[in-house]
């Protein structure tokens, strides 16, 4: 109680979002351990029947990727006259729609179409679907074999209308890779954490499934958003529709090489979040939508803030003093500044704390992240992916997060 009268308003402000930081990372924790013997469960759970199925596949310019992924998905295991394709190229100037027509399997249809975007791709061929599911793939990611063994038992739930995969990054060649993939595998458990909270709010564009006529239902994919996956999950809450998680549905995708390719696509999906939540506005405080309007939605706003403090505080602090160091030397030349030892070191000590507490819960997630996506840990070969998550991730994170608002604030040009 002492050290809170001692500090400023600033060190109050910090101590708000290391709290709200700790509470939010308990909180999951918390509804994790308490749904795991549930979530073993589920995991187990078999499937019953074989309900057709239809992958909607947009792809532009993807002669490198789209034979081998299309043919993966021709090749899960399933039933075979339960499963069909729908590949659209979407106006692509390389071999993409050649490579395509070369692949000879009556299940595959391709539609050649002029570029419109991802959204009016999907919408467009949702015209030729007849299956009773629909999986939105991709052209740079493909599903591991018994995906859909794995993702189809759990509509056997009340309501459930979408089911979204675990999602992994496939190779891990350049440092922003290798980032990514921690990011994958922490995502993997919050999404599912999500699903027991009842509060997802993404359908991840590469292996999301969902009743095709519920889609139809809600009207498709928004061609006017930047992410139409989110923007379809903000439709499902808004007409009461639950969407499950599978952990063990494991889809593999291309992860960025480089930082402006990461950068590009960040900022899309940050600018579309904004956007929606522009849009949905009215699900915010809103006891009607859950743990997704009351919770989740705001939560995500204070996150935006406490990334803001986090990045800006330590620049602010090192610029005033900076100041006071040329201050002093300007009035008795040079000399190293003296600390008040009676309050810094229970100051550096208190944050210190802080430090290590979140540190310890970090690793602890990944661990718990790792094990739920089958990964290894492997210090040996994986030493980087972790230290770039830990150390680097954050930064980026908060880049990627106030370039997009700066984006949205100044209306800046928008691309799919």
């Amino acid at each position: 109680m002492v050290l809170l009268f001692n500090l400023g308003v600033l060190d109050l402000v910090q101590l708000f979002c290391y709290y709200v930081m700790l509470y939010c990372t308990l909180l999951w924790l918390l509804v994790f351990f308490k749904n795991r013997a549930h979530f073993s469960k589920e995991t187990k759970t078999k499937i019953k029947k074989y309900p057709s199925i239809t992958f909607l596949v947009p792809a532009y310019n993807e002669e490198k990727h789209i034979k081998k992924y299309l043919t993966s998905i021709l090749n899960l295991d399933y039933p075979k006259d339960k499963l069909k394709v729908i590949c659209i190229n979407d106006g692509s100037t390389d071999k993409t729609l050649e490579i395509c027509k070369s692949i000879k399997d009556k299940r595959l249809k391709i539609i050649d179409k002029p570029n419109t975007g991802k959204a009016d791709s999907l919408n467009y061929a949702l015209n030729f679907v007849d299956t009773e599911y629909i999986v939105s793939m991709d052209a740079d990611s493909y599903p591991e074999k018994n995906y859909l063994k794995n993702i189809l038992p759990y509509f056997s739930k009340k309501d459930v209308a979408a089911v979204t995969p675990a999602l992994k990054v496939k190779e891990t060649k350049t440092l922003m890779q290798k980032i990514q993939w921690v990011e994958y595998v922490f995502s993997i458990y919050l999404r599912k954490i999500f699903a027991f909270f009842d509060c997802q709010y993404v359908l991840p564009g590469p292996g999301s499934i969902c009743k095709t006529e519920i889609i139809r239902e809600v009207g498709g994919w928004d061609k006017e958003s930047l992410v139409e996956d989110t923007e379809l999950a903000f439709k499902l809450h808004i007409k009461g529709y639950r969407m499950e998680n599978s952990p063990k549905a494991y889809v593999n995708t291309e992860a960025p090489e480089t930082f402006r390719e990461l950068f590009k696509q960040r900022i899309r999906w940050y600018r579309g979040y904004l956007q929606t939540n522009r849009k949905y506005f009215h699900m915010i405080f809103n006891m009607k939508y859950g743990n997704l309007g009351f919770f989740v939605l705001p939560v995500n706003f204070i996150w935006i803030f406490i990334l803001g403090v986090l990045f800006f505080l330590p620049i602010y602090n090192f610029a005033i003093n900076l100041n006071e160091f040329f201050y002093r030397y300007s009035l008795v030349g040079f000399t190293w500044p003296t600390l008040n030892m009676t309050f810094d070191i229970i100051y550096i000590d208190f944050y210190i704390y802080f430090l290590a507490l979140f540190f310890s819960l970090t690793l602890s997630v990944i661990y718990i992240g790792i094990k739920i996506s089958s990964e290894k840990i492997n210090l040996k070969t994986r030493k980087w992916h972790y230290m770039g998550y830990i150390f680097i991730y954050p930064l980026l994170f908060s880049i990627f997060w106030f370039s997009a608002i700066f984006c949205e604030i100044f209306r800046l040009k928008k691309k799919w």
